[in-house]
């Protein structure tokens, strides 16, 4: 019976018709015991009594009957789990007892069968797990989201923090249990969202780093390499750090277009492998400083875990990068902690999901109001806005011309529908009356706008209304509410808020990214701000404490910039030795004498311009120019950058085709960073700073300060080392990119020199290249710490003043957002201003593009005060966009609160015309939107010109690529072909403005960039597909780039390819592999379909020529197929006549097919001038012009013959001849004949000194070339000098001595100065104690330990401060205390335990060294500084015995085992105090006298002031400000500057003194030069003066004085007339000789001057009175009367005049009989007062003669 009735329902079963007959009878076979019956039946097989044929049967129905089952009623597959085992044991018994039990076809239905169960199961077990997981989402979490840092923490990062994330699903139906939940899952996936990328990241890196220790890429986030923090910053976004990193892996970033590092970016730093971290925000970026490895950086203070001052230069960090826009997501997760869950606006609609939505509450509270409509029907109404205080008065009316068909609309109640205007009247279509209908009567508004459709006019017209009826919405008394509108893109809001502008003139305020709009420029933030400060309506407070905030702001950034700008050039540039000199010591004296000793010798050829902007450092680094280098071991005869560069040039030819790639001359783009970076981008405090100082002089100041701190630091610019040609480097870019690599890899390394090793340097100049650097970066260490010693503490000042200026701009920002009516903002300045924005509480907020804007952004902003939403967007459009694309996926945060209301069945109304898209374009659109209309104006668009088809789709199956960096694709094939139409299109006619191409992807886009010239395509725009949401054009050229084995990526996105395929007009042209998105998106598939119906699908486009209509024209399959119409038309010539006679030359074209502008270019060839055969050589379109071809003629300036144009006249010509002229010198002119003269005579002449000594020199130098022969003299030292014959101007004033000291100075250190200095010691301190080490230098005097001693014992202790003499005696009791190895220590009671056990260690405690060491009761001190044992006694008697050549020694005691210095032992405390002591005093008489340096500090910057003029002035003041900045300030330094100024002080009296003669002015010009030398040899860098400078110094000035007495005498000699005796000539002529020919004034020479002086003092009368001096003052004092007294005749004859001095009556001259006296005090012509006789200059009786000849001499 079973058998028979199973066969019956298979049977049945296999009828196809009758299904749902089948389905009855399987629901009853299912629901009966009959199965059971079938089962056993089944597993009892086979019968005895059954045949082959009919077990045969029985299975197969059976497989029948259960493959029905499982394909009809998966859901009771369950209940026939027992069956389908049964029937699988049975069929696999009866197979393996007999096989032909079962036949291929039974055994192939079985396993169809099976097939079906197994997938019915797996599919239910997918959806119970899924169910579980949902039930574990939907848990409560355990903590409170609230209590969750919004800052990332460690915790955040660790191996298994998921686990306890506790994140929840975005319901896309349904509501939320409550508001506490709603608020709970939106903070944990925000902030999920901006951490996970981190975490991902970092465990990655840490994985990859644990494997095989070297870095990869990764999905999540970037590595960056060798970073260093250089120093702290000032800018617009507060205290942030310049940071470099390595950049030799990023050659080929883009960083103009790189997504890498934008601002705002989040990075961890951390320097051991992301154990601890330091995270900040990119704060500036700029490509150019990119490129060479700098960031600004902004630490985030509040969420790091190490403070980065605790750093040291050289610590290399590793920095990771995320590109989550951390500054959006702080305040968004701040005011999602912050909002009120009792007090969430529109919480029935947002969290309980309630469809019946509620008027606005003011609309409730006054249901009678009446809206006035009229200016929708005038849409030509202008709305005046009113200015708004902080609580609304009684209003005035604004009266406005409308017209007689807008009464209707005068007084509407909107409530009412029969009382509104018609759609027609509103200039409306339906869809559109119904959205502004529903935009004013409902408190949430949703209203969907399909492309084209006119969101935003929709979203004007609704704004239009509120405005006007401002008073319905913020009522009389109460306090004023703006209206809010926030975009999620810059471009929207501009766009909206212009709208807004054309129809209200009113307070609208722009806030957030930086606008490019003309229209919106008054209404920027900033503006307003600095509107109400000129009319001074900002609150008192506010303004006194915004500019106290902004002054001490200001003063803290220039200060920290100025000093970071001198940091960042120690780091990263070659520094000038003038720059280090106070950190160079004695070797910026050796590096500078080097070069110049080498300039001197073989530098003739060297211009003196070229030798004062040369450095030392450069050329002693091998960088420079003007030598070769010779190092220690090998000559490297080119530069030593170029030799290390060819060392490198195997390595570094990968990198040969950087400058291939080059960007430069293509046009720009719209990217992905240009949008994000705009998004971040918002109004700066610091630019506050800016407007409000209004100083440019100020800005312009700072500008040249830095350009100065630059000047005087940078000795070689490695940042712009590439770019830069100087000095004969000749070598080409690439080569210089790698040196420029080296350079910093040099600059970069910690390597340096200790100062033990710098101690044994004899000359810096025979280092090898590589100590030469370890000794640079030791001194730049030095340069750099000093530095940043200045701004310590700074850095917190400036966070300080930093965060209160801004808080006081949000206040007053505060004050400008309350006083508008409309407040425009962007989702992240919402998200900055959010706190201000719930204090101003906006009344009304509108939001644009609501479907792209995540909803944590919409319900921050939404106050206790809003009472009217209104969102506007297509959630089938863009879609807001996660960092995180599995938090999108799995947890739906790319679900916005638009898309989520319209899932909730909420009431929205959704726009239906389009106004965009031609009738062929928007039916592809239809396929979306299905009830998309066309308006009337898109039917009339013209074709598209030089193609038949309007839309076409190009199919291709060229294969994609992939861009590693850019995380991107590409096809080149499609790139080629767009720009090919492109280009094509542009020969039609069309504007470049007219064409914008469209990518998905950035890597697509920077592949079309690099193949369009902006030459040829500049303002065709190409962007990415999410920049151009919302924007439109006449022609759209789409790649769609995917083309693989089957994977099209944001293709398969349903909302993006929406965007995409609506933003074109008239024109839309795509290329791609359409087969393959047919294939993978069913959007795609439906899409071909449709083109395919209209024709519009190829695998190539039509090209039509304009010219030619009747031609077959083009086939473009490939890109070169475009070629086939080079000039936009066709391969035909161009047969039009141009007015010239010739025909166009060109193949035809359309562009310029008028020929108006056309340039024929074929030859001229028309006469030209009276020579025969002359014509014109140019094109026929050209002027002719003269005529230039070369003819022989004679110039008459100098009679030669030369080819001179034919029209220019010879007397004009440039003659080319050698010039035959001679120059003063009497060489030959080496210049044309044409040409002006040589300055510079460049032969070789023999030149001879005084000295004897003679050498060749340059013509031009003949008389400033200095010997260079060597000086040698031996000096009062005792050491030869190193100087040169003309360096020590032949002896008289010799160089310092360069001879090493090397003496040990009583720090016990070695003198690393040159001869007699031994300034104070420079190395580090080696004193220290128990509680610290000094931290001065050593010649510093060191601060006593102030901390309580601690040498103690059970017995004694001491209680005085460490740093005195102790007052306990030792302890000689033996140490309690047992060893680990059991045995009792060998010490002594309260001593450090020695480290060797007496049993364990005997071989080394009993060593017999002071002979009781072997006792078996020693006892031992362990000596801490170097870890020695002595016995007790021995030692201690050791410590107090002093032999006869240290008992006058200052110095400490040593180990009597190694000698080292014992410092540390208390034990022996007291003996090591008195030690430092003795040194201490050492120091301190080295330092000099306290009194006398106070006092030299006094008066020195005063002398300088007023006693010295000129660059000496300058030069002083120099010297003065590195000895008292820079190092240990000594009395002797301090008196070496006081010696300078006093000696400079009597030279310039002498110099003032001595007036140019008459005669023996060739002597005067010698003595003017020897002052000039002296000068300069004073002010020469040197500690203190040698005896050897002293008295060459002392003689020098006697020579000089001795020059001035000289001319002087022989002036008046040969003034007189005076014929000297023989003897008296021979003798002036010897000491003319001393003292002219330059030799040293030596002691004996100089008696020899003297006593010749005396002999001319006494035969040459210096008065000119005839007289010897002798016999004038005996005169003087016979006559005895005072100054003024003496007068002389008109010849010169003296006499005198008694009384009062005046002349009263008139005479005779006895001598010349001259009228001499005079009537009333008033002289005879002719006479004058006699200065000669007596010095006086005014008669004695003149009011002049009461000062004027008074010598205060005379009282001496």
């Amino acid at each position: 019976m079973i058998p028979l009735l199973l066969r019956c329902i298979a049977k049945g079963l296999e009828c196809q018709s009758l299904r749902s007959c089948a389905i009855e009878v399987l629901t009853i076979a299912e629901s009966s015991k009959w199965k059971e019956k079938l089962l056993e039946k089944i597993i009892s097989l086979p019968y005895d009594d059954d045949d082959d044929d009919k077990i045969q049967q029985i299975i197969l129905d059976a497989v029948i009957f259960f493959k029905a089952m499982a394909e009809k009623m998966p859901e009771h597959i369950v209940s026939l789990l027992g069956m389908f085992a049964g029937l699988n044991s049975t069929i696999t018994r009866l197979k393996d007892l007999d096989p032909s039990l079962v036949n291929d076809d039974v055994w192939e239905k079985f396993q169809e069968c099976m097939e079906i169960k197994d997938f019915v199961m797996n599919r239910r077990e997918r959806q119970l797990k899924r169910k579980q997981q949902d039930s574990i989402l939907e848990e409560e979490p355990p903590d409170d989201f609230r209590e969750i840092p919004v800052y990332p923490v460690s915790a955040d990062l660790a191996e298994d923090s998921e686990k306890k994330l506790h994140l929840r699903r975005i319901k896309t139906k349904g509501k939320y249990n409550n508001n506490h939940n709603y608020l709970d899952v939106q903070f944990r996936l925000l902030r999920e969202d901006f951490i996970c990328p981190l975490r991902e990241g970092i465990k990655e890196f840490k994985r990859t780093m644990a494997t095989d220790g070297k870095v990869k890429k990764m999905q999540e986030l970037r590595i960056y390499d060798n970073v260093y923090i250089i120093s702290p910053k000032s800018t617009k976004s507060g205290l942030s750090y310049r940071v470099s990193f390595d950049t030799e892996k990023l050659q080929r970033v883009r960083w103009e277009v790189s997504k890498r590092l934008i601002f705002g970016s989040l990075v961890a730093l951390s320097p051991d492998n992301f154990e601890t971290l330091i995270f900040a925000t990119v704060a500036e970026r700029d490509p150019k400083k990119m490129k060479d490895g700098i960031v600004d950086l902004k630490i985030e203070t509040s969420i790091s875990e190490v403070d980065v001052s605790a750093f040291s230069r050289d610590t290399a960090f590793v920095m990771a990068e995320t590109t989550a826009y951390f500054e959006a997501y702080k305040h968004v997760l701040a005011g999602l902690q912050n909002i009120d869950e009792k007090n969430l606006p529109f919480e029935r609609y947002i969290v309980n999901c309630e469809k019946d939505v509620h008027p606005p509450a003011y609309l409730e509270r006054n249901p009678k109001a009446k809206y006035d409509l009229r200016p929708l029907i005038d849409e030509h109404i202008i709305l005046r806005g009113e200015k708004r205080g902080t609580r609304l008065g009684v209003r005035r009316t604004s009266s406005y011309d409308y017209s007689f068909q807008s009464e209707c609309a005068k007084a509407v109640n909107v409530m009412r529908d029969r009382e509104w205007p018609t759609a027609k009247q509103l200039h409306l279509d339906d869809s559109q009356f119904r959205a502004v209908q529903s935009a004013l009567t409902r408190e949430f508004v949703i209203t969907q706008g399909p492309p084209g459709t006119g969101k935003t006019y929709i979203g004007l017209k609704i704004v239009k209304a509120l405005l006007h009826n401002y008073s319905i919405w913020n009522e009389a008394g109460t306090i004023h509410r703006p209206m809010l509108v926030v975009c999620y893109t810059n471009h929207a809001l501009d766009q909206f808020l212009e709208g807004i502008l054309d129809f209200y003139k009113g307070d609208v305020v722009r806030v957030g990214g930086r606008s490019s709009s003309e229209k919106l420029k008054e209404k920027k933030l900033a503006d307003y701000r600095a509107k109400l400060r000129s009319e001074k309506s900002v609150p008192y407070e506010i303004y006194r404490a915004r500019r106290q905030a902004r002054e001490e702001l200001t003063g803290l950034s220039e200060r920290i910039n100025r000093i970071s700008s001198e940091i960042e050039n120690v780091e990263r540039e070659i520094v000038h030795e003038d720059a280090l000199q106070p950190f160079m010591r004695n070797f910026y004296r050796d590096l500078v004498s080097g070069l110049n000793e080498f300039l001197n010798v073989n530098g003739y050829h060297v211009s003196s311009k070229r030798r004062q902007r040369a450095s030392a450092i450069v050329e002693w680094l091998g960088y420079g120019s003007l030598i070769n280098v010779l190092h220690g071991d090998t000559d490297i005869h080119l530069h030593a950058g170029v030799e290390m560069l060819r060392m490198r040039e195997a390595q570094a030819a990968q990198n040969d085709d950087l400058d291939q790639n080059s960007d430069d001359g293509m046009i720009d783009v719209d990217d992905e960073v240009d949008q994000m970076a705009s998004l971040r981008e918002l109004d700066s405090i610091f630019d506050d700073i800016l407007r409000d100082s209004g100083d440019s002089a100020q800005r312009l100041s700072a500008m040249m300060t830095d350009m100065n701190i630059r000047h005087r630091t940078v000795a070689m610019s490695v940042t712009n080392f590439e770019h830069k040609d100087e000095d004969g480097w000749q070598i080409s870019k690439n080569q210089r990119k790698r040196m420029k690599q080296t350079l910093r890899r040099e600059l970069r390394s910690s390597d340096r020199m200790s100062l033990e090793e710098i101690s044994m340097i004899e000359d810096v100049w025979d280092l090898t290249l590589k100590d030469k650097w370890r000794l640079y970066r030791y001194w730049t260490k030095l340069f750099s710490d000093s530095l940043k010693e200045k701004i310590k503490g700074t850095e917190q000042a400036l966070e300080r003043a930093s965060s209160r200026h801004q808080d006081i701009l949000m206040q007053e920002d505060k004050e400008v957002m309350r006083r508008a009516t409309v407040i425009g903002l962007t989702t992240t300045a919402a998200a900055r201003y959010q706190s201000v924005l719930l204090e101003i509480g906006p009344r009304i907020i509108v939001v644009e593009e609501a479907a792209e804007v995540l909803e944590g952004h919409v319900i921050t902003n939404l106050s206790p005060e809003c009472q009217h939403l209104i969102l506007i967007g297509d959630h089938k459009q863009l879609k807001p966009n996660p960092t995180v694309y599995k938090l999108a996926k799995n947890y739906n945060l790319d679900l916005s609160l638009f898309e989520r209301m319209i899932n909730n069945n909420m009431d929205y109304e959704c726009l239906k015309l389009q106004h965009r898209m031609r009738p062929q374009i928007s039916g592809m659109m239809k396929i979306i939107y299905p009830e998309l209309k066309d308006h009337e104006v898109v039917l009339k668009y013209p074709n598209i010109k030089g193609v038949r088809a309007n839309m076409f789709f190009i199919d291709h199956e060229y294969p994609e690529k992939m861009d590693e960096d850019q995380r991107s694709h590409s096809n080149e094939y499609e790139a080629k072909y767009i720009v090919a139409l492109c280009r094509y299109l542009l020969l039609q006619g069309y504007n470049p403005s007219q064409i914008t191409i469209l990518t998905l992807y950035t890597g697509q886009l920077f592949e079309l960039r690099s193949m369009l010239p902006k030459q040829e395509f500049q303002g065709v725009r190409v962007t990415v597909v999410d920049n151009f949401q919302g924007e439109e054009n006449d022609i759209v050229l789409m790649s769609l780039v995917r083309s693989n084995e089957g994977k099209i990526g944001f293709l398969e996105i349903e909302n993006r390819v929406c965007v995409a395929l609506s933003r074109a007009k008239h024109g839309f042209f795509v290329i791609g592999n359409l087969k393959l998105m047919a294939k993978k998106s069913k959007l795609w598939k439906k899409v071909i379909y449709y083109a395919k119906r209209e024709n519009a699908f190829g695998d190539g486009l039509y090209l039509q020529c304009q010219n030619h209509p009747n031609d077959a024209g083009i086939f473009a399959e490939k890109p070169s197929d475009f070629q086939k119409a080079p000039m936009g038309g066709c391969m035909k010539p161009c047969e039009f006549r141009l007015r010239c006679g010739h025909t166009c030359a060109q193949v035809c074209h359309i562009i310029g097919a008028d020929h108006k502008d056309y340039r024929c270019r074929k030859p001229c060839k028309k006469k030209i001038c009276d020579n025969k055969g002359h014509r014109c050589k140019k094109l026929c379109y050209q002027n002719c012009g003269d005529c230039t071809i070369p003819v022989e003629k004679l110039i008459p300036r100098c009679g030669h013959k030369d080819l001179v144009p034919c029209y220019l006249d010879p007397n004009k010509h440039s003659c080319r001849y050698p010039c035959q002229k001679f120059l003063p010198c009497g060489h030959q002119c080496t210049n044309l004949c044409g040409e002006t003269h040589i300055d510079l005579c460049m032969q070789q002449v023999l030149k001879g000194w005084s000295c004897g000594h003679k050498e060749m020199v340059r013509c031009h130098k003949k008389d400033t070339a200095l010997c260079s022969k060597k000086c040698e003299e031996i000096l009062k030292c005792g050491h030869p000098c190193k100087g040169s014959c003309g360096e020590c101007y032949i002896g008289r004033l010799h160089i310092s001595c360069l001879h090493k000291c090397d003496r040990p100075l009583v720090c016990e250190h070695q003198c690393t100065d040159y001869c007699s200095l031994c300034p104070p010691c420079k190395r580090p301190c080696q004193n220290r104690c128990k509680h610290s080490k000094c931290q001065n230098i050593c010649g510093e005097l060191c601060t006593p330990c102030m901390e309580p001693c601690e040498w103690r014992c059970h017995h004694y202790v001491c209680t005085n401060p460490c740093g005195e003499p102790c007052n306990r005696k030792r302890c000689n009791r033996p140490c309690r205390n047992v060893l680990p190895c059991g045995h009792r220590c060998i010490g002594l009671c309260g001593e450090p335990c020695p480290k060797y056990c007496r049993v364990c260690d005997a071989d080394i405690v009993q060593e017999i060294f002071f002979g009781a060491e072997d006792e078996p009761d020693a006892l031992f001190v362990q000596l801490e500084d170097c870890g020695h044992i002595i016995e007790y006694t021995a030692m201690d008697i050791w410590m107090e015995s002093k032999s006869e050549a240290d008992s006058s020694a200052i110095q400490l005691r040593c180990c009597p085992r190694c000698k080292t210095a014992i410092r540390k032992n208390l034990r022996y405390g007291n003996i090591v105090k008195r030690a430092l002591r003795d040194i201490e005093k050492v120091k301190r008489i080295k330092q000099g006298d306290e009194k006398r340096i106070k006092e030299l500090k006094r008066s020195i910057p005063v002398d300088i002031k007023f006693k010295l003029t000129g660059p000496e002035k300058y030069a002083i003041e120099r010297l003065y400000e590195t000895v008292v900045e820079y190092g240990i300030l000594t009395e002797s330094e301090l008196v070496a500057i006081d010696t300078r100024i006093r000696y400079l002080e009597k030279i310039a009296k002498t110099e003032t003194k001595w007036e140019e003669p008459e005669y023996g002015k060739q002597e005067y010009q010698k003595g003017m030069e020897a002052i000039k030398i002296l000068k300069q040899w004073i002010i020469r860098d040197r500690k203190t003066f040698s005896e050897q400078e002293v008295e060459d110094l002392q003689n020098e000035f006697d020579r000089i004085t001795s020059m001035r007495i000289f001319v002087a005498y022989i002036d008046r000699m040969r003034s007189i007339g005076y014929k000297p005796s023989d003897d008296l000539a021979q003798a002036i002529s010897r000491i003319k000789k001393i003292l002219f020919d330059g030799t040293r004034l030596t002691e004996k020479l100089a008696k020899v001057t003297n006593a010749v002086f005396k002999v001319m003092k006494a035969k040459i009368p210096m008065s000119g009175l005839g007289i010897s001096e002798k016999e004038r003052v005996e005169i003087l004092q016979a006559v005895g009367l005072s100054k003024g007294h003496w007068y002389k005749c008109p010849k010169g004859h003296i006499y005198a005049i008694g009384e009062c001095g005046g002349a009263n009556q008139g005479g005779r001259c006895p001598e010349c009989g001259s009228a001499i006296g005079g009537q009333n005090h008033a002289l005879a012509t002719g006479n004058q007062v006699a200065t000669e006789m007596d010095g006086a200059r005014y008669a004695a009786w003149s009011e002049q003669a009461n000062m004027a000849n008074f010598d205060p001499n005379e009282f001496r």
